[in-house]
This record gives C-alpha cells, sequence and structure tokens, in this order.
C-alpha cells in the first residue's frame, strides 16, 4: 500500500481517548465533581476504525488507547480488534481497575501493551491521590501477566511532598518481582487545577539520583515507540527504568504524534490549545482521505510554532481527561 506525506511529514504514533468517564478522581487529572462526557458522544468503533485505517497509508505504526478510563467502553474489545489490522503495533493505557475482568479478552483481540498508572504502593496514599482501589489495580496486573501480556509498564507521577524514597524502593521492588518496566514522570500543569503549584514539582533528576546512589549506575537504551522516555536498564535490579521528563527535558523536537479526543477532536500537543474537529470526515473513509494533507500541513505548522515558542508552557483551557492521558 503506498504511503503519503505532505512534505515527506509522517503521523507514525496516534493516542485515541475513547472517553472522558474515568472511575478514579486522580487530583493532577481531572477536577474533582468535573462532569463525564455522555456516552452517545463518544467515537464509534466505525470512526475510529476509519482514521487508523487511512492514517496507515500516511506512516502510522502505532495506535494508543487511552482516556479517562478506557475500560469503561463496554465495545473496547471491538475497538482493538477493528484497529489491529491497520498497524503494527496497539497499547493501552489504564488505571487497572477493570483489567482483571479485560486482559484476557484485549490479549486475544489484539492488543500488544500495557501501560497501567500506579504512583504509589501505599493503600491509603493511592486513594488520596486517585479515589481509587490500589487491590483491584494489582490484581488487574496479576491477571495480565497470567494471560501472556509481555510489555507491561508501570506509570509513576513522581510528586514532591507525595513520592519518598520508600514509594520509590517499593516501586522498583515490585517491578523487578514482576519484570515490569517502571516509568516515573514529571507532573504536568495540563489545565489550571488546584492540585498544580510550584512545590509540587518533582524533577525526576532527583529520583534518577537517589536511584543510582542505591542500586548502582542506570545503562541507557535506546528511545522507542513515541520516544517520550529516557529509558534506562539497571542491572542490580534486571529491569527497565525510564523518566518522562516534559518539564526540564521536553523531548518535542520532530513530533510525529497526534492526540483524538473522544468526541473527534485532533489535538496537536499538550502545550498548545489548538485543536480540529474532524468528526464530519470520520463516517466517510474519502472524505477523510481528502482532508489528511491539511491535517499534516496544520500538524507540521503547530510543531514549528511551539518550537519558536519554547516548551515551557501546557494547555490551559482544558485538563487531561478532556484531551487524553
Amino acid at each position: 500500500m503506498s504511503k503519503h506525506t505532505y512534505n515527506e511529514f509522517k503521523i507514525t504514533y496516534l493516542r485515541i481517548s475513547l472517553t472522558e468517564a474515568c472511575n478514579f478522581r486522580c487530583l493532577y487529572c481531572k477536577a474533582r465533581g468535573e462532569d463525564f462526557l455522555k456516552i452517545e458522544k463518544n467515537l464509534s468503533v466505525e470512526e475510529i476504525s476509519n482514521l487508523v485505517k487511512v492514517l496507515s497509508r500516511y506512516g502510522l505504526k502505532t495506535v494508543r488507547f487511552t482516556g479517562g478510563e478506557p475500560l469503561l467502553r463496554r465495545d473496547i474489545e471491538e475497538i482493538v480488534k477493528n484497529t489491529s489490522p491497520w498497524v503494527e503495533d496497539i497499547g493501552l493505557t489504564t488505571n487497572g481497575f477493570l483489567l482483571k475482568k479485560y486482559a484476557k479478552a484485549l490479549k486475544r483481540a489484539g492488543l500488544k501493551r500495557l501501560n497501567v498508572s500506579v504512583d504509589t504502593l501505599n493503600p491509603e496514599k493511592f486513594e488520596q491521590l486517585t479515589g481509587g482501589n490500589l487491590f483491584k489495580v494489582l490484581e488487574g496486573l496479576e491477571t495480565a501477566k497470567r494471560v501472556g501480556f509481555k510489555s507491561i509498564k508501570l506509570n509513576t507521577v513522581a510528586i514532591k511532598g507525595f513520592t519518598t524514597f520508600k514509594d520509590i524502593d517499593e516501586l522498583l521492588e515490585y517491578s523487578a518481582k514482576n519484570g515490569f518496566h517502571l516509568r516515573f514522570i514529571e507532573l504536568m500543569p495540563v489545565g489550571e487545577l488546584p492540585f498544580f503549584r510550584e512545590d509540587r514539582f518533582l524533577p525526576l533528576s532527583e529520583v534518577q539520583e537517589y536511584i543510582e546512589q542505591k542500586y548502582g549506575k542506570l545503562i541507557p537504551l535506546q528511545r522507542e515507540g513515541s520516544k517520550a522516555s529516557k529509558d534506562f536498564y539497571l542491572p542490580t535490579l534486571g529491569i527497565k527504568v525510564g523518566f518522562i521528563k516534559s518539564i526540564t527535558e521536553p523531548f518535542c523536537e520532530g513530533c510525529s504524534k497526534l492526540r483524538l479526543t473522544p468526541d473527534g477532536k485532533i489535538h496537536f500537543c499538550l502545550r498548545t490549545d489548538h485543536e480540529v474537529d474532524i468528526r464530519k470526515y470520520l463516517k466517510d473513509p474519502r472524505s477523510l482521505e481528502e482532508f489528511i494533507p491539511t491535517l499534516l500541513k496544520l500538524k507540521a505548522e503547530s510543531n514549528d510554532f511551539i518550537s519558536k515558542k519554547g516548551f515551557g508552557w501546557f494547555i490551559k483551557e482544558k485538563t487531561m481527561v478532556k484531551i487524553g492521558g
């Protein structure tokens, strides 16, 4: 199948937020009491698969499903199944609460990678930050491992005054025991939430320094996937450890990623409020195909604008749950 580009520009990575609805209330993701998107506004299986199919002819290799909580979509298995023929890699980011229920079906449908948000292994702290049940998440992770997922990553947002050395130790040891890839993420102030204060920002250089002091040298690895994470191998524990330094070391150069919101808007970057509503094209692959060159042009222009303005700012108008975490 021929590949199309706009001035050699390709989209290789697409994050699709399937719903704004979430059964957790993470303080850095959404405002307490923030309304859910009504289910009838979410994109259909057909709309999602049409976009993936068309973009696969423009260089798309990887799709990641996010939310909200994507496992709240009752048609999640069908979505994955209808997407998998068109790309090389499909991943899903989840809070893990419903993973025990869906892991086997998702593996069967063609899902290859799982990212699960685990900011601490302390049940009380976990509930304080997320409003969720840690034990349900751990059950989900155990099930995912048992049914054969080979790529399971734990995503840990580092927060000053919350993330302690004990948290880091426990997460490292748990990951080593289970063969998981642990990734630390700098707190990104997406949306104007009360939680975002300067005194809560923890540079990942401090986490990395602590790990190397206690566990030994981290060996750099080649960046994979969206290349957001700077990954290392930790020989003393035999695991991969990654650092997503969105604030202190932006990784925006050459970005070929798009984000699709649950109601059909393309968001170009977390550092701009600029978005384009493409829902009217998603039912008709022919009109969608005709629009793609315009979309690629807009993405290239967005990259250029962000590069010139600088990387020290983020979206203000929407919270992460409304864009797709």
